[in-house]
């Protein structure tokens, strides 16, 4: 306490909501004790969001080297069914203006209002007029309309055929991932990047055991995601 007793705070021009106090704050009171505290107490951080959603906040922007909060952010906003907009700034190991901008450019599109002009200074950017006809607003991505590669169909939603293996007297099932063909695919992310679950990879071996006659999965080891683009299709066999 006594070694930041020399600062002096004044009242910012950004409203502050403390992690400390778990409410909206006069940054004047910011002081040695304030700080002492913030080291010494509990972190208020599951407060002072429901406080900011309480008062109508749903933008949240973690500006920091590497997204550790938006997490918990999430989480909190989900338990009072709450919609919510959270982002980080920057990445490990993807940091730089690039990332920052990008950062930018996802609250854009979410209809987040952000100052470019600060973003262009000293580049020759300028605005351009729109077009003078009506956008047509016309989705020209076609649906996925290949056929899952087999010799018999197979009616699963992940799964549509059946691959005879006459040697050993099994077979193979196959299937094709497409967000365009199981949207409800896109609703488990990580980071705004498509990861077919977990659950469904013990999906896929039931039902090719089943198939065959093994009806328990007893252990089932994922050396690594699966990553689903967004446009595009990924080949399964099981």
């Amino acid at each position: 306490a006594e070694a930041l007793a020399p600062v002096r705070p004044r009242t910012g021009e950004v409203p502050f909501f403390s992690t400390v106090t778990g409410r909206l704050m006069d940054t004047v009171e910011l002081d040695a004790e304030y700080w002492f505290r913030n080291l010494r107490e509990t972190v208020e951080f599951q407060s002072a969001i429901e406080g900011l959603l309480e008062l109508g906040h749903t933008v949240f922007v973690e500006a920091s080297p590497h997204p550790v909060l938006t997490v918990g952010i999430q989480d909190t906003a989900d338990a009072t069914d709450t919609d919510i907009l959270v982002t980080g700034s920057l990445r490990r190991d993807d940091g730089g203006l690039a990332s920052f901008l990008t950062a930018l450019a996802r609250l854009h599109v979410q209809g987040v209002a952000v100052e470019w002009r600060e973003a262009f200074t000293g580049l020759d950017a300028h605005a351009v007029d729109l077009p003078t006809y009506a956008f047509q607003r016309r989705r020209f991505w076609a649906a996925s309309l290949r056929q899952t590669p087999g010799a018999a169909e197979f009616d699963h939603p992940l799964l549509g055929a059946v691959v005879p293996l006459p040697e050993s007297g099994g077979g193979l099932l196959t299937g094709v991932l497409t967000l365009a063909g199981q949207p409800w695919l896109a609703e488990h992310s990580v980071a705004d990047v498509v990861l077919f679950p977990g659950t469904g990879f013990v999906e896929l071996v039931l039902q090719a055991g089943l198939r065959w006659g093994c009806g328990v999965v007893e252990e089932l080891t994922l050396e690594g995601p699966l990553v689903l683009p967004e446009r595009g299709e990924v080949e399964v066999q099981v």
